[in-house]
């Protein structure tokens, strides 16, 4: 018994997931993407596929509404966000999943800021460790999901923070929050989380307010049992985005909430990695 108990624990364990993936994944671990940073939250950890070069980028931004959460978390059980680096990095795609400062250790503008320039970070440096720095491909999942269609819609934004989006092939937000206010008014704490990190104007921060045809390649990915605001907003948007002209693919997994949709890396539940491996091969050639 006591045998069976230690193997169910070593399956699910995100430790003994990275070490069993050593074979065709070569990981990176808690590289600072700020100059002279020592604040973990300004770190990221790179998934490399072996014996492959030149190949293309996945910049990961975790969930956790803007306020918890990061690189590592679950780590001792689930390995999130390790399986997803390394269910993509089997498919011949590197990843840098990414920490970002928290609200409220931070605002808003600082945490898009710390996403941007680990963005930045990876086109100057990922040809080091053989990737294409012209490669990059921005996903996010939940809040994650967010920052990246923010990202992808208010490019603005990136350029401040001195980010190349011409290097940016294509946008992946997973179950992502588009509209702040509609998130804001389908509960009371959604509304406090939303008044915390935002403030009273959730306009500027929300991607629907930026929606527009000129915008890099977009893959949508939400579960048929995600978040009741994520399945009210994220169809309508993509109604919006195909009636202006936007490049959107969209789907729509079966039978998968909101954490399924990135808890399911890298296991033999996963329908969301075929579909993000994909499009990153596609928009990227």
């Amino acid at each position: 018994m006591r045998a069976a108990c230690l193997l169910a624990l070593a399956a699910c364990n995100g430790s003994m997931e990275k070490y069993f993936a050593q074979d065709v994944v070569e990981i990176v671990d808690n590289v600072p993407y700020v100059a002279g940073t020592t604040n973990p939250r300004q770190e990221l950890d790179l998934y490399l596929p072996r014996a492959v070069d030149h190949f293309p980028v996945v910049v990961f931004i975790h969930g956790g509404f803007w306020i918890h959460q990061d690189k590592n978390y679950f780590e001792p059980i689930v390995g999130l966000y390790h399986n997803v680096g390394i269910a993509l990095a089997r498919r011949g795609i590197g990843t840098a999943v990414i920490n970002y400062r928290l609200v409220p250790d931070v605002d808003f503008e600082a945490q898009f800021d710390d996403c941007a320039r680990a963005i930045a970070w990876v086109h100057d440096h990922i040809a080091d460790h053989r990737g294409d720095p012209e490669a990059i491909v921005v996903a996010g999942h939940s809040a994650g999901g967010h920052i990246a269609a923010l990202a992808a819609f208010d490019d603005a934004r990136l350029t401040a923070s001195g980010v190349d989006v011409t290097a940016i092939k294509g946008y992946a937000p997973l179950s992502p929050i588009l509209d702040l206010a509609q998130m804001a008014a389908s509960s009371q704490e959604d509304a406090d989380i939303a008044a915390e990190v935002f403030g009273p104007d959730l306009a500027p921060d929300s991607p629907s307010t930026h929606f527009k045809a000129t915008v890099a390649p977009l893959l949508f990915v939400i579960g048929d049992r995600d978040l009741s605001f994520v399945l009210a907003q994220v169809p309508a948007a993509i109604t919006t985005l195909e009636s202006l002209g936007a490049p959107v693919t969209f789907q729509e997994v079966p039978g998968k909430t909101h954490d399924d949709i990135v808890v399911d890396f890298d296991t033999d539940a996963d329908l969301v990695t075929p579909l993000l491996a994909a499009f990153v091969h596609t928009v990227t050639h």
